[in-house]
């Protein structure tokens, strides 16, 4: 289900008392400091704050992340971040020589969206709303298919 009330930065504006306000993901690293330093020289974050070279933290915007030195091998994962305008996002990494894995394009689920690689092989999926949803075709037909079968006729 989309956010539907939401404000000029894309925030909603309506938060009840057992809704999530925001998600801050903690990310395994090798080595906290180099990895703050990364964030910052290249994705544009400030560093927020460093605990015995062991947890830190970076933020951009309304956006967090926490950095925990992990010993051994780093399992690497990927978010997705959304921005206003990812074109512009890119060609300021770009400037910046961060690892784009994903060239921009515009995706049928309704995102213009590239992904990036940081230092420890986490991945940033970032994007902004390209328009509604495309469907391929492919579920409706198999909607159709699974009607046909069941009997009931009923299609999408």
């Amino acid at each position: 289900m989309a956010i539907r009330e939401i404000d000029a930065e894309g925030v909603s504006t309506r938060v009840g008392e057992l809704e999530w306000l925001f998600a801050t993901p903690e990310l395994p690293v090798a080595d906290v400091r180099a990895t703050q330093a990364y964030y910052r020289d290249v994705l544009g974050f400030r560093i927020a704050w460093l605990y015995e070279e062991e947890y830190g933290a970076v933020y951009q915007g309304k956006t967090e992340i926490f950095l925990r030195r992990e010993s051994g091998p780093i399992h690497p994962c990927c978010v997705f971040v959304r921005v206003a305008n990812a074109d512009r996002v890119l060609a300021a990494y770009r400037e910046r020589e961060a690892k784009i894995v994903a060239e921009i394009a515009s995706r049928p689920w309704g995102m213009r969206e590239f992904m990036v690689e940081e230092n420890n092989g986490h991945c940033f999926r970032i994007g902004h709303s390209d328009g509604p949803v495309r469907s391929s075709g492919g579920a409706r037909a198999a909607d159709a298919r699974r009607s046909e079968r069941s009997g009931t006729g009923v299609a999408g």
